[in-house]
């Protein structure tokens, strides 16, 4: 019997998300190659950041996903890649496709917003 307690515990526990954090962007802003934006990731649980520059910003990834290669900016030097969109109902996603130990996880309205993968 406390063996199924156990294994249902650790099934539970399996099943938290990797990832919890906050998703942020900033300003759209201009250069010669057009519009960009830096889309932001802080993970609660750690305290590391990450950044990616998404060209044409969220705006740009409405009808298909983007891929964007976060890089870390606090002390770590972690690199990954995600796939991340804005949905037409206006919520803001992200497949971390594994990376952080995470999947995917999304955020109804503006940004900021707090996001579990």
């Amino acid at each position: 019997m406390k063996a199924y307690i156990l294994l249902g515990i650790a099934a539970l526990c399996g099943s938290a998300s990797a990832f919890w954090g906050q998703l942020a962007a900033g300003d759209i802003l201009q250069s010669e190659g057009g519009e960009y934006q830096f889309i932001y990731l802080t993970d609660y649980n750690t305290g590391s950041k990450y950044e990616t520059e998404l060209h044409d910003g969220f705006s740009g990834c409405v009808s298909s996903k983007c891929t964007a290669g976060f890089y870390e900016t606090t002390p770590g030097g972690y690199n990954f890649n995600a796939l991340i969109w804005r949905s037409s109902d206006g919520c803001h996603h992200i497949d971390f496709e594994g990376a952080l130990g995470s999947h995917s996880g999304y955020c109804c309205g503006s940004l900021p917003c707090d996001i579990g993968a």
